[in-house]
Formats: structure tokens, C-alpha cells, sequence
């Protein structure tokens, strides 16, 4: 049993970093412990913004050195060009992550205001959500302390995949309005509609897609190898499971839905494909 112990030690403070993310020590504050209360979605807000407007500052001043326009030395030491780039990398991957959870709330709160709470954020997703990250900083830290070097083109594809997964999943939460919900619906609400215009009538699962490309672009961003297999592998597994599980339901909920489907893509990669093996073998 000795051989898990490093294991259990991980599995604990995996354990007390989604416990911070859920506020579980922030019983008998009626603001903070409800994931309905304005207090946890003021505190999240902020933490969140504050931390985009930080690196901001940063990436510019990253980029400024970058042209020759102020001194490489400025933040003290003579970085390297690989030092730079990787700062650079971290400062722009972290703007991207803020956004990603900030537009996750506001989205909702604007197009799907009675369903929207803190959760909405989506920061304490799940357990795997809060490893993953955990392991691509780790990555990233350990790189830039023996190795110190990154691809600027795969940093630039990176931001590509980002940016138009981001515009995804937005667009198809923003199309989707009342209809969409973070998790499962096994029921039919009153307001709850098949969605067919807009990126629906390309993608039958935009914001999955949006959230496949934007995954593993954020470990492009960082030009982290091991994490962009993972990363690719953990999402594309978990939506070949999930997209087949909801389409299942859609097809009870709306008779319409494989008419649907047989004019749209699912988008990401393979997953049409092993749906079909699955099928068939059952």
C-alpha cells in the first residue's frame, strides 16, 4: 500500500484545491456558501478580472521589449530571447483562460439569466478540469526552468485554435440562449427548443467544439507537448461519451433531431466515425 501514498498525498491536494474552488469553508455566510449568491459571483469576478488586467499590463510590457521599445532589463536580470517568449506565452495563455470563464458567466447571465450562478464561471468544473490545468502549469514551469525554449508558430496556431474555439462555443451560447444549460438536460423544460439556426446549422455540438479547439490550443499557447496529447486524448474521449449520451436523449426529446443530424457535423474529429463503430456493434 506504500506504493499509493504519493498518490493519496496528490488525490488530497487535488482535493483541497476544488474544495477552495467550491467555497466549502465558507459556511454560514449566506453570500458565499450558496452558488447562487452574489457574494461568490462579486469575489469571482473579481479575482478573475483582476488577474486578466495584471497580465495584460504584462503581455504589453512583454511585447514592448519584444519591438526594442523599452529595455530588456526592466523587470531586472537580462532574459533571454527563449526566457521572453515563454513569459510572453504565460501572459497571453493566462488572458486567454480569464476570458474563456468570464465570457462562460456573462454569457450566460445575459442570454440565460435563470440558470446563471457562480458555477457559471466554471472554474471548479470537476476534479479532472482543476488536474489537467495543475499538470500544463507544471509543465510549463518545469520547461521554462531546463529548457527554455518555445515555437513561435505553434504558439501562433495555438492562439488560432483558441480564439476560434472560443468564438464557437460563444456564438453557441449566445444562439442557444434559454436552451443551453452547462450540464445534461434529461428533461424537457418548457422553453428548452432544438436549435437548428445559426452554428447549429453547421455544428449539431458548437460549444463542444468551441471547448475541444480551445483545450488544446491553450497547451499549444504554452507549446507544452505532453499536455497537448493529454489534453487532446481527455477531451476527445470525454465528448465521444458525452455527444453519444445526449444524442440519445435528443432523439427522445425531439423526433425531429435525426432529420438534424444527418444534415449537420459533429466537428470534431473522429468522433462521427467512432459513433458509427459503436452502433454497429450494438
Amino acid at each position: 500500500m506504500t506504493h499509493f501514498r504519493p498518490l493519496q498525498v496528490l488525490g488530497n491536494h487535488l482535493n483541497s484545491v476544488q474544495s477552495i474552488l467550491a467555497f466549502k469553508s465558507w459556511k454560514g455566510y449566506p453570500q458565499f456558501e450558496d452558488d447562487k449568491g452574489i457574494g461568490r459571483a462579486a469575489l469571482l469576478s473579481c479575482i478573475l478580472a483582476t488577474i486578466l488586467g495584471v497580465n495584460l499590463v504584462l503581455c504589453l510590457q512583454l511585447v514592448l521589449i519584444h519591438l526594442g521599445l523599452i529595455p530588456r532589463d526592466i523587470f531586472g536580470g537580462n532574459w533571454s530571447d527563449g526566457t521572453l517568449q515563454m513569459a510572453m506565452q504565460w501572459t497571453v495563455y493566462v488572458i486567454l483562460l480569464c476570458t474563456f470563464h468570464l465570457c462562460e458567466f456573462f454569457i450566460t447571465a445575459i442570454f440565460n439569466p435563470s440558470v446563471t450562478s457562480a458555477d457559471s464561471f466554471m472554474v471548479n468544473h470537476s476534479k479532472a478540469y482543476t488536474a489537467a490545468a495543475l499538470l500544463s502549469w507544471i509543465e510549463f514551469g518545469i520547461r521554462i526552468l531546463f529548457f527554455d525554449y518555445s515555437s513561435p508558430k505553434i504558439f501562433c496556431i495555438g492562439i488560432i485554435f483558441v480564439l476560434g474555439g472560443q468564438l464557437c462555443r460563444s456564438w453557441a451560447m449566445v444562439t442557444c440562449g434559454e436552451s443551453f444549460n452547462h450540464y445534461i438536460q434529461r428533461d424537457k423544460k418548457e422553453n428548452h427548443i432544438l436549435v437548428t439556426n445559426g452554428i447549429y446549422g453547421i455544428f449539431r455540438h458548437p460549444s463542444y467544439v468551441g471547448f475541444f479547439y480551445w483545450s488544446v490550443g491553450t497547451q499549444l499557447v504554452l507549446c507544452n507537448p505532453i499536455s497537448t496529447i493529454i489534453y487532446a486524448i481527455a477531451a476527445w474521449t470525454f465528448f465521444r461519451y458525452r455527444i453519444c449520451y445526449e444524442e440519445e436523449i435528443l432523439r427522445n426529446l425531439f423526433p425531429r433531431y435525426e432529420s438534424y443530424a444527418a444534415r449537420s457535423y459533429i466537428g470534431i474529429p473522429f468522433i462521427r466515425l467512432a459513433l458509427r463503430f459503436d452502433n454497429k456493434g450494438q
